[in-house]
């Protein structure tokens, strides 16, 4: 199956040009805190976990699970003793009840180096944790829809070492699925490897079966990248993985099925082409003495034909329609031909001509273009090139510090199980990656993704049945988020609420800034041009003071409160 490019478009209904900014809000906002009874579980990396991978892992981690299968305000966190503690937050009265609910077994002693222990639900009734030394522990939790006081301990079913002595790994993604009358869980773990001079990003697909008396462990897959993930989570059909990473991934290992690697006929590249949303760039090396006169360019709505002294460089069908009569082209003085075509409708492609062309190849960098023709120079003329060279650093374009998105070449792939193949792919390079929500309890995370200086929150469905198409919807905006959050350096945790009401920068230790989207119809401003005061839509910043609280080690956004988590502890603010 070709590889599908999908084009994330915004709904204009859910976008609002009139929206000015944030003013600030001085008035406090209320609060309402809770000593923890034990400390909360925290480690650090050690001497040999320097690398930006691990530096992420650790110090991003969120310690504050909420457990979305409750309509109530249910938290757990992991203390200091290895235990599972709920908190459960009464809104009608402000007040609080905890209690503990689970004792990790084997309690090994806590040391840098050992990940921070993980859990998560992937059902009403099951739990899984894992202790941060490499085993896996699910657990039958009964009903959880009641108040910690009255919640009953929860029972081991299973516990074992996962991927081997000293392999640490954080749980990413969870889910029970029932298959022919078999329970099943699967669980997306991520682990860390050092490779030569780099250290690999290693996703482990688990999967484990339940025969109606015991767990055991039945297929592992893996996938291997190099840098960072910024996003990673299960397709709810179990069928597929979704990735969004800087560099390319792919499977490395399968214990169900082997891995066949698929082995491309060579091309021969003679045509390279560039595409916008709104247009595309055709170019193709001609001949050291060219003639301009030998240079053939027919270019219809569908049809396409580009040669040169009875050479065919492109010939065929768009894979689109186009807008023939705005096509232009430039030859330079080196036969360096670019070709100019409008695109009928906004909208990226997948591929230039109907069917694909083995002839011509996308280039995503306009940057890269020129060095890529370079080495293509000996299909088109008598000299001979050398071999390949470095390939010289590209200077980036000038932005202001604020708007320099650390994510240029991060992507967004569909990897399905089946073949082992990425199947689509999202590029995120002018939609800077910001942060992920979980929005309905049975899909997976939502994106919240830079558009201009907004965020936009997009949701992935799992790929319908019988059709290539992968849904990725846009559920709702951010308001001047996607500029307001790229000044804040300090930021550790960013959020927003599911109703997109307001948005979260939290720092470390220090403030909280709470971006408020509702419009403050009271405010205005004068025209300079007219004299004139007008209404304008701004919405309201609230900045808390977090210093007496201590570090934040978690973090977690309804519509009402935005709860908090420290080392001792548990803090709620009312919106």
């Amino acid at each position: 199956m070709p590889l599908s490019l999908v084009d994330l478009r915004p709904n204009r209904r859910l976008l609002d040009h009139e929206f000015e900014g944030y003013k600030l809000n001085l008035q406090s906002l209320p609060h309402y805190c809770f000593d923890l009874v034990s400390p909360a579980d925290k480690l650090y990396p050690n001497e040999v976990q320097y690398s930006f991978v691990h530096a992420k892992l650790f110090a991003l981690h969120n310690h504050l699970v909420l457990d979305f299968w409750d309509h109530q305000y249910n938290y757990y966190y992991i203390d200091n003793r290895q235990q599972v503690c709920n908190i459960t937050f009464d809104n009608i009265n402000n007040t609080f009840q905890s209690a503990v609910v689970y004792d990790i077994p084997a309690h090994v002693e806590r040391k840098s180096g050992h990940f921070n222990i993980c859990l998560t639900f992937p059902s009403h009734s099951l739990a899984v944790v894992s202790d941060g030394t490499g085993y896996i522990h699910i657990i039958k939790t009964g009903p959880r829809n009641r108040p910690a006081s009255d919640k009953q301990s929860w029972e081991t079913w299973y516990s074992n070492l996962v991927l081997g002595e000293g392999r640490y790994f954080t749980i990413v993604d969870s889910r029970a699925q029932e298959n022919d009358n078999v329970e099943m869980l699967h669980c997306l773990l991520q682990s860390v490897e050092q490779s030569e001079n780099h250290f690999d990003s290693v996703l482990t697909w688990v999967t484990f079966e339940n025969d109606g008396d015991t767990w055991r462990q039945s297929t592992t897959r893996q996938v291997r990248g190099k840098g960072i993930i910024h996003y990673a989570a299960l397709e709810t059909s179990c069928t597929a993985l979704y990735v969004a990473s800087d560099n390319l991934f792919k499977f490395t290992a399968d214990s169900e099925k082997d891995i066949v690697e698929n082995k491309a006929e060579p091309k021969t590249i003679i045509y390279t082409w560039l595409q916008t949303s709104d247009d595309i760039t055709i170019t193709l090396k001609l001949q050291s003495n060219f003639d301009k006169k030998l240079l053939f360019v027919n270019v219809t709505p569908l049809l396409v034909k580009i040669s040169y002294a009875g050479k065919v460089f492109v010939d065929g069908k768009f894979s689109h329609s186009v807008d023939s009569e705005l096509t232009t082209w430039n030859i330079q003085d080196n036969g360096q031909v670019d070709i100019l075509i409008t695109k009928s409708e906004s909208r990226m492609w997948n591929e230039l001509l109907e069917g694909g062309d083995k002839n011509g190849e996308q280039i995503l960098d306009a940057s890269l273009v020129e060095e890529v023709h370079k080495r293509l120079a000996h299909l088109c003329s008598e000299t001979e090139v050398a071999a390949d060279q470095n390939v010289p650093g590209l200077n980036t374009q000038e932005l202001e510090e604020c708007d320099a998105a650390s994510e240029e070449d991060t992507v967004l792939v569909r990897m399905d199980i089946t073949n082992h193949q990425t199947t689509h792919r999202i590029p995120l390079s002018v939609h800077q990656y910001l942060f992920n929500i979980k929005l309905e309890t049975h899909e997976v995370p939502a994106l919240a993704l830079r558009h201009d200086v907004d965020a936009c929150i997009w949701q992935p469905y799992a790929q319908l049945i019988n059709s290539e198409t992968w849904p990725v919807k846009h559920q709702g905006t951010l308001m001047a988020f996607g500029y307001v959050q790229s000044s804040k350096q300090n930021r550790k945790f960013v959020t927003c609420s599911p109703s997109f009401s307001y948005s979260v920068v939290c720092e470390a230790t220090r403030h909280i800034f709470i971006y408020k989207s509702t419009s403050n119809q009271d405010c205005q401003l004068r025209k300079r041009t007219e004299g004139v005061m007008k209404n304008i839509k701004v919405g309201q910043q609230h900045v808390v003071n977090i210093d007496k609280y201590g570090e934040v080690l978690g973090i977690h956004a309804t519509n009402d409160y935005l709860f908090i988590l420290t080392e001792t502890k548990f803090v709620v603010i009312g919106i």
